[in-house]
C-alpha cells in the first residue's frame, strides 16, 4: 500500500507540476493542507464516534454532510453534476469507512442523464484520508443498467442508466476499454484498486445487423495492480431459446498504454450471435448451434488487435445460412484456430465434425476478405480433410471412409455463397475432383457441383453413389454392370429451389460385364461409355461379346441400354437398343431365352440353321420385377448370310447366301433368295408369338417346278411324265409339334405333264392348277394332291416308304376328258413304273384315247400291273360294261381278261389285247340272248354262246364288230312276227310263239361308232327259216333302217345258197325294218320269193360299207386286204 500510495502521490505531483505555475502551485498546497486538517478533523471525530459507539452500525449522514459529499464528487468528477437518495456511513471492524449512495443519477454540465445506479458502496483509502483526501479505494455499483449501442460504422457507445445520454464513446471496443484507464488515473480515484459492477442487466444494440440481445445478471470486476489493470466480467444471454448461454470476459492492460492482454469465453451461445461481433468469427453465421469456447489474444502498443487464438466447441445443429434453406444438420464441432487480423488469416489447426451424417477432420488456411472494413465479405480457405468416415443423410449404403483430400473454396457470407475450387480425393487406385458452387438463396439452396474420378472398380463407384440419387440407374447399374473398371467418370448436380435435381453423368468401363436385358447373358470384356443427362441414362457398350448358351460369342458392339426418364419411380420404362453379329445358332440360342422361347415355341432347336447373323433391334421394357412377355414391345432387322439348313426341312437342305431378318413382338421372319437342296426359291419364314403357347412357324414363297425338285423330294415320277420349268407358290408349317405341313399351289405355267399310258399331256405353254398338302418329316406323306389341268381332274393322296420312295398314290378322283373318272391307286415299283388299281368309277371306251406303253416299264422290266374295278366301262353309247373286274398287264399294251356284265345284266367275260394306242376286246358268254337282251339290241332272244370282237379302228371311238352266236332262240319279236306275218309263214309264227325259232348260227360284221351301227352284213340260219339283213341303226333316237332276205324252210331251201347271200335260200322274200327300234314298220315284198336270185338283189338297197378296218370292202388284187386282229395303223 505504501508504494502504491508514494507512486499514487507522486503520479500527482508530477501531474500537478505539469499543469499549473508555481504561484498556483502553493495556493493548491494551501487548499490542501486546509482540506487536509478539516479532513483530519472530521476522522478523528468520525473514528471517535465509530470507536466507540457505531463499530459495525450504518449511520446515514444529515443532509448537510450529504450536500458536502455531493459537492465534493461533483467536484471530483470533473464538473458533472451527482444526484443521490441517501448516503450512509458504516465501519467494519477493520476501521475501514465505506460510504454508500442509492439513487444515484449523474448528468453532464447541461444537465443531461448520463447515468443510472440504484447502489452505489465505495470504501475509502486510510492513509489518503488521513491527509485529508478522500480517495474511495474500492466502488461497488448494484443495479446499473448498460447499454451498448455499435452503430453501422463500428463505432461503440456506452450508456449507463435507461433514458441517459452515451457516457462513453470509442470507434473499438479496445479504445472504449482503454478510455476507462481514465478512471484509475484521476487524482480524485488515485488510490482506487477495484471497481465492481454487479446484478448489471447489459443492453446491447447491434445497429450493423439490427439486432439487439439482453444479458443479464452480470457483473464486472475491474482490479488495479500498479499500473496494470484486469477487468474481468460474466454475463447470462437471454436469447429467447431453451438453453441457457453465458459471456465471460477478461481484459489485462497497462495503464497509460493500449497494450493489452484479452480473453473471452462463451457458453452454448449461438453461432449467429457470435458471428456478428467480429470479422473473424464472420463464417460462423451460416451456423445454427450454441457454441462453447475461448478466445484469447492482445492489443499491441498502437492500439491494434495481435493473433488471436481461438477455441470453439459446437453443440448439435445445423448448417443454415438463412431460414429458407433446408438445415444441414451435425451432432458436433470443434475447432482450433489462430486469427492473425495483420494478414486477415485463419489458420485452423483443427476442425473436427461429427454429425448423423459421419465423421471429418481437417486442418488448413483461410483468408479473410473484405474484413478492413469491419464486415467479413468472403472467407477463402484451403483445408486437407483427414479421418473421413461420412454418410451424407444416408445416401451411400455404407460410410464413405477416406485417409486424407484436400480441399479449396471461397465462401461469401452476405449473400451465402460457397465456391469450391477444387476438392481432390486420392484414395489408392483412384483420385475423385469435385468442383462447384452452393448458394443459399432466399427461397432455398441452389447448388451446381461437378465431379471427375479417374478410374475405380464398378463394386467401389457404388460406395461412392448415393441410393437416393438417380436411383433408377444406380441400381441398373448395381445390377448389371460388374467385373469392370469404370473410368474418366464426370457428375454434374444443378439443384435450384423448388425444382428437381438436374443429374449429368457419364463414365467409360473396361473389361466390364454388362447385362442388357435379364435374361439374357451379359456382354462380356466390354467397353464403352454411359451417361445420365436431363433424367436420360445411357449404357453403351463400344465393344463387347456375349456368350451364347449354343454356338459361341456374339459381337454386340454398339449395344445400348437407355432409361428415358428416371424420375418415374414404379415400372419406368426402358430400352434396349441391340446391336448383334454372330453364328445364328448363337443368336438363335439368345431368342430362345425367356421371355421369348422363340424356337423352343416352335418345336425347333437352336441349332436348326448354320450361318451367321447381323441385327439390330429396340426392346421396350418396363423396369420392374416379374417381368412378363406381354410387357415387352420390340423389333430389330438384320441380315443371314451363307445359311445352310439340314433340321429346319426334315430329310431336306436350305440354304441361302444372303437373307433379310426382322421382327417384332408379334412374330420373326425372315425372307430372301435360297435353295431347296439345288431348287431355287424365294421364301419369308415367319414365326409368330404370343409368349404363352407354343406357335407353329411358317414359311411361305416361291420354288422352281421342275424335274429337279421332283427328283430332290425324291417323288419318283417316270421319265417324261413333268417336263419343263415353272413356278410353285409355297406355304411350310414348321414345329410346334406335329411335323411340318407343306402347301403347293400352281398354274403350271411352263410345265409340261404327261401319262402316256392314258394319252394325255399338258403342254408347256398351258396353264392349269395344281394343289397339294404335304407332310414333312421322317415320314413323307401328301396329304391332298389336285391338278387340274388339259382334262385331267385328280384329287390324290401320296404315302411314301421309310426310303423317300413313294410307295402309293391314292387317288380319290381321277377325271380324264369325258371318258374317264374313276378312284385309283398307283402302286410303287421302285424306279419302275407304278401298279395301278382302278377302284370303281366309268370308263368310257368310245371316247378313250389310250396312249402307247412307255414299254417294258423301266429297266427291261415287266409293265405295271393293271387292275381294273370299275362300275362302268361305257362301249357304246347303249352298251356298257358294269361291275367290271379285270387284271391286266401293260407291257406292250394293255392285255388280259376281265369279267363284267352287259348293262348290269348278263355276265360277260372278255379278253384286252393291244392294237396301238388303243385295245381290242374280244367277249364271250354262255347266254348270248341275254347279252343281246342286256344290250337291248334283240330282247327275244334266248340261249346260245356268243362271241363278240371289238376292233379299235382309227375313228376315235368307232370299232368293227365281228359277231357269232350259236344255237339261239328268236321268240316273240315284233318285228321277226311282222316280218313272218307278211309272207303268211303260219307254222313259223306258231313256232315263234311257243319255243322259238331255232337258229344255230348268227354271224354279223359291224361298224360301231358312237352314235350308229352299220349293219355291213349279217345272217341267221336255222332249220326252219334263214335271214339275211344289213343296214344302219341309229342308238342315238333308237331307229331301225335294215333290210335283207328270208327264207323259209332253210334246211331244204338252203340247196342254192352258194349262189345266193348266207342266211338266204333259193327261194327268199326281201324286206325292211323301218322305223322305231321298240315297234319297227315291216315291209315284205313279196314278188321277190319269185325273182331269180340276182334279181332279188336288184330289188333292195345296198348294204353299208367301210373304207378301214377289218370289215373294209374288198381291195382291189394288188391291195391286200386287212385281216381282223391286225392293228389299225396297219390298215
Amino acid at each position: 500500500m505504501e508504494g502504491v500510495d508514494s507512486n499514487l502521490k507522486q503520479h500527482e505531483d508530477d501531474d500537478g507540476a505539469k499543469r499549473e505555475k508555481p504561484a498556483r502551485r502553493r495556493s493548491r498546497r494551501r487548499a490542501a493542507g486546509l482540506w487536509a486538517m478539516r479532513g483530519t478533523f472530521m476522522l478523528v471525530l468520525l473514528a471517535l464516534f465509530t470507536g466507540f459507539m457505531l463499530v459495525g452500525q450504518r449511520m446515514h449522514a444529515p443532509v448537510w454532510l450529504r450536500d458536502r459529499v455531493e459537492a465534493r464528487l461533483e467536484k471530483a468528477l470533473g464538473g458533472l453534476q451527482i444526484r443521490f437518495g441517501d448516503v450512509s456511513f458504516i465501519i467494519h471492524e477493520g476501521w475501514r469507512p465505506r460510504l454508500r449512495l442509492t439513487d444515484v443519477f449523474i448528468s453532464d454540465a447541461a444537465g443531461q442523464q448520463i447515468a443510472q445506479v440504484s447502489d452505489m458502496r465505495a470504501s475509502l483509502a486510510m492513509r489518503p484520508l488521513l491527509r485529508g483526501h478522500v480517495r474511495p479505494k474500492r466502488i461497488i455499483l448494484s443495479g446499473a443498467q448498460i447499454a451498448v449501442t455499435r452503430n453501422k460504422d463500428g463505432a461503440l457507445s456506452l450508456t449507463v442508466g435507461s433514458g441517459s445520454a452515451p457516457v462513453q464513446e470509442a470507434p473499438n471496443l479496445a479504445q472504449l476499454i482503454e478510455a476507462s484507464d481514465q478512471v484509475f488515473l484521476s487524482p480524485a480515484l488515485s488510490a482506487l484498486t477495484s471497481v465492481e459492477l454487479d446484478a448489471i442487466t447489459l443492453d446491447y444494440l447491434d445497429l450493423r445487423q439490427g439486432r439487439s440481445w439482453i444479458l443479464d445478471g452480470g457483473h464486472i470486476q475491474a482490479n488495479r495492480s500498479g499500473s496494470e489493470v484486469r477487468l474481468a466480467t460474466g454475463f447470462s444471454v437471454l436469447a429467447g431459446r431453451d438453453y441457457v448461454s453465458a459471456i465471460e470476459a477478461n481484459y489485462t492492460s497497462v495503464l497509460g498504454t493500449p497494450a493489452a492482454q484479452f480473453g473471452i469465453s462463451v457458453t452454448d451461445l449461438p453461432a449467429e450471435d457470435i458471428a456478428g461481433q467480429t470479422p473473424a468469427l464472420a463464417w460462423l453465421q451460416v451456423l445454427r448451434a450454441p457454441i462453447s469456447g475461448a478466445l484469447r489474444g492482445g492489443v499491441d502498443e498502437k492500439g491494434a488487435i495481435g493473433t488471436v487464438y481461438a477455441t470453439l466447441n459446437l453443440g448439435a445443429g445445423a448448417v443454415q445460412p438463412n431460414p429458407e434453406t433446408r438445415p444441414v444438420p451435425f451432432e458436433s464441432a470443434r475447432t482450433y484456430f489462430t486469427y492473425d487480423p495483420k494478414g486477415q488469416m485463419l489458420d485452423f489447426n483443427e476442425v473436427s465434425v461429427v454429425s448423423a451424417w459421419g465423421e471429418v477432420q481437417a486442418d488448413g488456411k483461410a483468408i479473410l476478405e473484405g474484413a478492413e472494413d469491419g464486415v467479413l465479405d468472403s472467407l477463402s480457405a484451403q483445408l486437407q480433410l483427414s479421418g473421413i468416415n461420412v454418410n451424407p443423410a444416408n445416401l451411400f449404403p455404407q460410410p464413405i471412409q477416406l485417409s486424407r483430400a484436400s480441399l479449396d473454396f471461397k465462401m461469401a457470407i452476405n449473400p451465402f455463397q460457397l465456391r469450391l475450387g477444387q476438392m481432390t480425393i486420392e484414395d489408392p487406385g483412384h483420385t475423385v475432383r469435385a468442383f462447384g458452387v452452393l448458394n443459399g438463396r432466399p427461397d432455398g439452396w441452389a447448388v451446381e457441383l461437378d465431379a471427375h474420378l479417374d478410374q475405380m472398380t464398378s463394386d467401389k463407384v457404388l460406395g461412392y453413389w448415393p441410393e437416393r440419387l438417380a436411383p433408377k440407374p444406380r441400381e441398373w447399374v448395381t445390377k448389371n454392370l460388374y467385373e469392370g473398371v469404370l473410368s474418366d467418370m464426370d457428375f454434374a448436380l444443378r439443384l435450384l429451389p423448388g425444382s428437381k435435381p438436374d443429374l449429368y453423368l457419364d463414365f467409360g468401363f473396361e473389361e466390364a460385364k454388362i447385362r442388357f436385358v435379364k435374361t439374357l447373358p451379359p456382354i462380356e470384356q466390354a467397353q464403352g461409355q454411359a451417361s445420365l443427362i436431363n433424367r436420360r441414362f445411357t449404357v453403351t457398350a463400344q465393344q463387347g461379346v456375349v456368350i451364347a448358351d449354343d454356338g459361341g460369342a456374339v459381337d454386340a458392339t454398339g449395344t445400348s441400354f437407355i432409361i428415358p426418364d428416371t424420375d418415374i419411380k414404379k415400372s419406368a420404362p426402358a430400352i434396349a437398343r441391340i446391336r448383334a453379329s454372330g453364328s445364328v445358332t448363337a443368336a438363335l440360342s439368345l431368342l430362345d431365352r425367356p421371355p421369348l422361347e422363340l424356337l423352343s415355341k416352335a418345336g425347333l432347336p437352336v441349332d436348326v440353321a448354320k450361318g451367321t447373323v447381323s441385327l439390330a433391334g429396340t426392346l421396350s421394357l418396363p423396369l420392374k420385377k416379374d417381368l412378363k412377355f406381354e410387357d415387352t414391345e420390340f423389333h430389330f432387322d438384320g441380315r443371314l448370310a451363307n445359311l445352310f439348313s439340314d433340321r429346319l426341312v426334315p430329310g431336306f437342305t436350305v440354304s441361302a447366301d444372303l437373307l433379310d431378318l426382322s421382327g417384332d413382338q408379334s412374330g420373326v421372319q425372315i425372307q430372301g433368295l435360297g435353295q431347296f437342296g439345288d431348287v431355287p426359291l424365294t421364301a419369308l419364314w415367319r414365326q409368330s408369338i404370343d409368349g404363352k403357347s407354343a406357335q407353329r412357324s411358317t414359311l411361305t414363297g416361291q420354288i422352281e417346278l421342275s424335274p429337279r425338285l421332283m427328283d430332290e423330294i425324291g417323288a419318283g415320277l417316270p421319265p417324261g411324265m413333268l417336263t419343263g420349268k415353272g413356278i410353285a407358290d409355297i406355304t411350310l408349317g414348321l414345329g410346334a409339334g406335329p411335323p411340318p405341313k407343306l402347301s403347293v399351289s400352281s398354274d403350271l405355267q411352263g410345265v409340261g405333264l404327261a401319262i402316256p399310258e392314258l394319252g394325255w399331256r399338258k403342254g408347256t405353254n398351258s396353264t392349269g392348277s395344281l394343289t397339294a398338302e404335304t407332310t414333312l418329316g421322317s415320314q413323307l406323306k401328301v396329304d391332298s394332291l389336285r391338278i387340274d389341268a388339259a382334262g385331267l381332274r385328280t384329287s390324290a393322296s401320296i404315302t411314301f416308304r421309310e426310303n423317300g420312295k413313294y410307295d402309293r398314290v391314292r387317288f380319290s378322283s381321277f377325271d380324264l376328258g369325258d371318258w374317264l373318272a374313276v378312284p385309283a391307286e398307283l402302286i410303287g415299283r421302285g424306279g419302275a413304273m407304278p401298279d395301278i388299281r382302278v377302284l370303281g368309277g366309268v370308263l368310257d371306251m368310245g371316247r378313250a384315247n389310250f396312249g402307247e406303253s412307255g414299254g417294258s416299264g423301266g429297266g427291261g422290266g415287266a409293265g405295271p400291273k393293271l387292275d381294273v374295278s370299275l362300275d362302268r366301262l361305257q362301249v357304246t353309247e347303249t352298251v356298257a360294261l358294269t361291275g367290271f373286274q379285270g387284271a391286266f398287264q401293260t407291257t406292250g399294251g394293255i392285255q388280259g381278261n376281265f369279267n363284267a356284265r352287259v348293262n348290269g345284266g348278263a355276265p360277260v367275260r372278255g379278253q384286252v389285247s393291244p392294237r396301238g394306242k388303243r385295245s381290242a376286246v374280244d367277249l364271250t358268254s354262255q347266254d348270248a340272248g341275254a347279252v343281246l337282251r342286256s344290250a337291248g339290241v334283240l330282247t327275244q332272244a334266248r340261249g346260245g354262246e356268243m362271241d363278240l370282237k371289238l376292233e379299235p379302228v382309227a375313228a376315235p371311238g368307232s370299232y368293227d364288230v365281228i359277231l357269232k352266236i350259236t344255237n339261239t332262240r328268236i321268240t316273240d319279236a315284233p318285228a321277226m312276227a311282222a316280218l313272218l306275218n307278211a309272207i303268211s309263214l303260219v307254222g313259223l309264227l306258231d313256232e315263234m310263239a311257243g319255243q322259238g325259232i331255232f337258229f344255230a348260227a348268227i354271224d354279223s360284221r359291224m361298224r360301231i361308232t358312237p352314235t350308229d351301227i352299220k349293219v355291213l352284213s349279217g345272217s341267221a340260219v336255222g332249220p326252219s327259216m334263214g335271214l339275211s339283213f344289213d343296214g344302219t341303226i341309229d342308238t342315238v333316237n333308237g331307229m331301225l333302217n335294215l333290210r335283207g332276205a328270208i327264207s323259209p324252210i332253210y334246211l331244204l331251201n338252203a340247196v342254192g345258197s352258194v349262189f345266193t347271200r348266207k342266211g338266204e335260200g333259193v327261194f327268199g322274200f326281201n324286206y325292211t325294218l323301218t322305223g322305231p327300234l321298240a315297234s319297227p314298220k315291216v315291209s315284205v315284198n313279196p314278188l321277190s320269193g319269185l325273182a331269180p336270185l340276182f334279181l332279188r338283189d336288184l330289188l333292195r338297197a345296198p348294204a353299208p360299207q367301210v373304207q378301214d378296218g377289218p370289215n373294209a370292202v374288198p381291195q382291189k388284187p394288188d391291195e391286200p386286204k386287212p385281216t381282223f386282229g391286225s392293228s389299225p395303223s396297219d390298215r
